[in-house]
């Protein structure tokens, strides 16, 4: 019989085995981890501020500041001054940007087809069952309402709950 510990001890595996692969794929590629996430948010969020791609993802403005100021250097975003406020400034991609995002998201779908290539509709199916229902109970142990199919708002909803979290009494 499989105990709990097993199971969660493969889960770590794949989170580890993932978190190797984007290791891997970042090294290869001439954009950070980081800068991927601020393109993949100004894509979703065309023409956002710093501001608001900092409070996305969960980061400090400073750092958002940092990062568009190469990838505008790089030519994948464009900053354009907001009409209503000069000193606001807009974000969005660059045609060189949008490539540069469909080039690592087909390295991410390859990867994503060679990991499932071997799994039935029937398996990925069980197995998608599964993580539904491990993925509602642990929200519901934790208090996290809605349902969150983009790992990104997941994560910054975790990060700011955690900010929030005294771990002296937690413990």
């Amino acid at each position: 019989m499989i105990d709990d510990e097993q199971i969660v001890n493969m889960l770590e595996n794949v989170h580890l085995l993932r978190h190797l692969f984007i290791r891997r794929i970042s090294e290869k590629s001439p954009l950070h981890f980081g800068q991927i996430a601020i393109m993949k948010t100004i894509e979703q969020n065309e023409n956002c501020t710093q501001a608001i791609i900092a409070e996305f993802l969960g980061v400090s403005p400073a750092s958002v500041a940092t990062s568009t100021k190469r990838l505008q250097k790089a030519g994948l975003i464009t900053k354009t001054v907001d009409k209503d406020n000069l000193r606001c400034k807009r974000l969005s991609l660059t045609d060189k940007g949008r490539s540069a995002i469909e080039n690592h998201m087909d390295i991410f779908r390859k990867y994503e087809e060679l990991i499932f290539q071997n799994f039935s509709d029937e398996e990925k199916e069980t197995l998608m069952k599964s993580l539904e229902k491990l993925v509602y109970k642990m929200r519901e142990i934790e208090g996290i309402d809605g349902d969150f199919s983009n790992p990104a708002e997941l994560c910054c909803l975790l990060i700011k709950k955690v900010e929030n979290i005294d771990i002296r009494k937690e413990i």
